[in-house]
């Protein structure tokens, strides 16, 4: 295979990066190529495709979803030989799909993945491999699915037997297992398959059960050649056929998810009649009766295991493992199980995602880290700070009712729309929103609580007792999220071109509603705010305007309110009810410095309240042209020095502020800087920078910004005076970690890139957004427009990381008092 995909080396870097062969990454593959993208990588650590279909070669091993169903809806295979196909048979398939596809020039086999790390500057991965090279790619996907670790059991004494050993997994086909004593370790779905297939070739086999499992009998049979000939000549029968398959088994998902009640009559009647038929011997019976909830542990299928565990030389072992000898296997009752082989049925590591691969996103954060509280992924694919990465099979999305194989096809082609918008707005990155990610898995788990996988340990919970498994409803309703509602839980950039990476585009959201919204505000905004704030009304009505204005620009509910006075100004404290005590925003709104107040723009300051959990503090302060400067910047200063006497210390409080607030942020943060009282962080929304107006885009974009016209900007800057040296002019260094947020289509955007320029060559550590198709301070619009809570959700995620959270709240730190009215 050509390296034109290898960096460094002057290459250019590749489009994907998938790391597996498998179903995922095989499925995965076709559709880039269907996609017209060729520039893509394969990683693969064996020799061969198939993934557990290639590495699960017991005796006896078989998928338990009809074979129909159990392949990619592109590629139909007529010729199944039975209902439920066998492991060749499916590791054959993989094969002729990669083949008929294209895929094996794409494949780099005998190539393990170590790493990978992602580049905030060049916003791209670097995948390094077990050989020393290194993949360097726009986007990585991972397809190493939930059962590619064998878990070997933490029992006392493993390393020390002397006889054979090994994994159902690495089955060892070279040691002739005929007339062995034999043990076998775990009663899971492979050892359920592999057990009956070896039960009459060894001298006796000890099953070790730690406990039953809830088994259905598998119906099983051989498609008759009239069968496969009327599936390979009519393709409509064989899709009819795919088609009552899913039905069949999707309408299970009503026991598993809705209805468990329905597991008795389903699970429960048919297992106690084929165990009474199969093993006679009231004692057996017993020990292979589960004691849990039906669909608790995963429900097995198999028509031979309780007749094999009923043979003679076959002996069920329920008592727990005490150690592994050099001989055999000691019983926790005191027996010596002597044995000359042990096979390890014990699964796979399915909550341990991706190990050992270290995934590193942003900020040198490592995916294991990020994973600490549980494994979760948006749609089990997303995960906020790991820009371009997609994970297939991840994260609650295994099925204990139908097809694993249609689940991946739902999830290939999300990742293709995810492409498909990057390649039409021209994004370099897609990355799902925190918040997005935080409310979708909250539900998964809620929805979660009412399945019948709570009430027992199983591998579908981890060590934390968080299920990090099983997706908890039906595959269609999963494949018509995927398909149709999940783009706007995305934040789409794309570089700036004139920056040196401290800048970025946030693309607009493109669904219909969006647009019309926006469109809709526009006009309202040209007609009933720009021509009636600024001259030549006076100050006094253009602050009853804009008071009026603001009732139909609602805050966020639920947010608790505390006005208190500080130097004689009233200020409004805000919090969430679920706030961080130990940290603090303080909000300068905007408004020209001659109108505004605490209450006009609830619309921000409630979201920032919510989405960062700190209390945020909101100062009346002074307006022009009564109180011209310093007066608003002394009330400011006022406001941050109340908070340090309430208990914040100024690493606890970040500065916020929008417009002409955002101006007085950055004023303040300087002024803080002389006084040795420097702020955690800066977040300010198309800050004033430029006193004289004279940035390109005041002139430019006039026509087009619906909130702003300079005649209004030059009468606050006249009214309220201001300090001798613009801001434009100042030392910027050793300002805090920066954050400014402005819109593509407003005048003071000149006004904002200039500032960002010359305080990242001061050595600020600084992040420019430039938001496409929005106006100044669109933020105030966020009871209507998803972009301004997502861009004060972007805002409050900067304050919320900058701001130090200490284990204890400080022993000074109190709920100020209201003040008395």
């Amino acid at each position: 295979m050509a390296d034109s995909g290898f960096h460094p080396g002057g290459h250019a870097p590749l489009s994907v990066v998938v790391i597996g062969a498998g179903f995922s990454g095989i499925g995965m593959g076709v559709a880039l190529r269907r996609a017209g993208i060729e520039d893509f990588v394969i990683v693969e650590r064996a020799t061969d495709v198939g993934g557990v279909w290639r590495d699960n070669h017991y005796p006896g091993a078989a998928c338990d979803v009809p074979s129909h169903l159990y392949s990619f809806s592109f590629e139909p295979k007529a010729d199944w030989t039975h209902v439920f196909a066998r492991q060749p048979e499916i590791a054959d398939y993989l094969r002729h799909c990669a083949d008929k596809y294209g895929l094996l020039p794409h494949i780099r086999f005998g190539t393990a993945v170590r790493g990978a790390q992602y580049d905030e500057a060049t916003q791209l991965w670097t995948v390094r491999l077990a050989d020393g090279h290194q993949l360097v790619t726009r986007l990585l996907v991972s397809g190493v699915g939930q059962l590619s670790r064998p878990a070997l059991p933490s029992i006392p004494g493993i390393e020390d037997f002397q006889g054979h050993s090994f994994h159902s997994a690495d089955w060892d086909t070279r040691y002739e297992l005929a007339g062995k004593r034999v043990a076998v370790i775990g009663t899971g779905a492979s050892a359920i398959q592999f057990v009956p297939a070896i039960a009459p070739q060894v001298a006796s086999l000890t099953v070790f059960q730690r406990s039953p499992a809830w088994m259905m009998k598998r119906p099983d049979r051989p498609y008759r050649a009239i069968e496969k000939r009327a599936f390979a000549e009519i393709p409509a029968l064989a899709k009819l056929h795919r088609l009552g398959i899913y039905l069949k088994y999707e309408s299970r998902a009503l026991a598993f998810t809705r209805f468990k009640s329905l597991m008795k009559p389903a699970v429960a009647l048919p297992f106690h009649r084929l165990l009474r038929r199969q093993v006679q011997d009231p004692a057996l019976r017993r020990k292979l009766t589960p004691d849990y909830p039906i669909g608790c542990k995963r429900i097995l299928l198999s028509s031979d295991y309780l007749a094999a565990i009923a043979r003679p030389n076959v002996e069920l072992v329920i008592d727990g493992i005490r150690r592994v000898t050099a001989t055999g296997v000691e019983a926790v009752d005191g027996r010596h199980h002597q044995v000359d082989a042990i096979i390890y049925g014990t699964g796979f590591a399915a909550t341990e995602f991706l190990a050992p691969m270290t995934i590193t996103g942003r900020a040198g954060v490592d995916l294991n880290a990020a994973w600490r509280d549980g494994a979760a992924a948006y749609l089990g694919m997303a995960v906020p700070g790991f820009p371009n990465f997609f994970m297939l099979y991840g994260p609650n999305t295994n099925l204990g009712h139908n097809s694993i194989v249609y689940m991946l096809e739902s999830q290939i082609a999300h990742v293709m729309r995810c492409i498909a918008q990057m390649r039409d707005s021209g994004a370099a990155t897609v990355e799902v929103k925190p918040e997005r990610h935080t409310r979708y898995n909250a539900r998964v788990q809620q929805r979660l609580g009412a399945t019948v996988w709570n009430g027992c340990k199983s591998w579908y919970v981890d060590a934390n007792g968080h299920n990090s498994t099983n997706w908890p409803g039906f595959t269609f309703s999963y494949r018509w999220i995927t398909a149709h509602r999940s783009l706007q839980a995305y934040r789409f950039e794309a570089p700036d071109a004139d920056a040196a990476g401290y800048s970025t585009r946030v693309l607009a959201l493109q669904a219909m509603r969006e647009r019309a919204s926006a469109a809709l505000l526009r006009g309202i905004l040209r007609t009933s705010f720009r021509p009636l704030i600024g001259p030549p009304f006076p100050a006094p009505i253009q602050r009853a305007w804009v008071e009026a204005l603001s009732t139909t620009m609602p805050g966020k509910a639920g947010t608790h309110r505390q006005r208190i006075r500080i130097a004689d100004r009233p200020v409004e404290i805000l919090r969430a009810p679920r706030e961080r005590p130990s940290t603090a925003l303080l909000y300068l709104h905007g408004g020209a410095f001659c109108l505004g107040s605490p209450r006009t723009h609830r619309s921000i300051s409630t979201h920032l309240a919510h989405a960062s959990g700190m209390a945020v503090w909101v100062p009346d302060y002074r307006l022009a042209p009564e109180h011209p400067y310093p007066a608003a910047l002394d009330d400011a200063l006022a406001c941050f020095n109340a908070m340090l006497v309430h208990g914040y210390r100024p690493e606890q409080i970040a500065i916020a502020g929008d417009s002409a607030g955002g101006a007085l942020a950055l004023e303040l943060a300087l002024r803080l800087r002389e006084l040795g009282k420097t702020p955690a962080a800066l977040a300010v929304i198309s800050p004033v920078t430029d006193p004289s107006l004279s940035g390109d885009t005041v002139r430019d974009n006039a026509a087009i910004d619906p909130m702003l016209r300079r005649g209004w900007v030059e009468q606050g800057l006249r009214w309220y005076g201001g300090a001798d040296t613009p801001l434009l002019e100042r030392d910027l260094s050793g300002l805090p970690p920066t954050l400014i947020q402005v819109g593509e289509q407003e005048i003071l955007l000149s006004d904002a890139t200039r500032f960002a320029q010359r305080a990242v060559a001061q050595g600020v550590d600084l992040r420019l957004e430039r938001h496409e198709a929005r106006w100044h301070v669109f933020h105030l619009q966020s009871f209507y427009l998803q972009t301004a809570v997502d861009a004060l959700q972007t805002m409050a995620a900067f304050c919320r990381a900058q701001t130090a959270a200490p284990d204890a709240v400080p022993a000074a730190h109190r709920r100020p008092q209201a003040a008395t009215p």
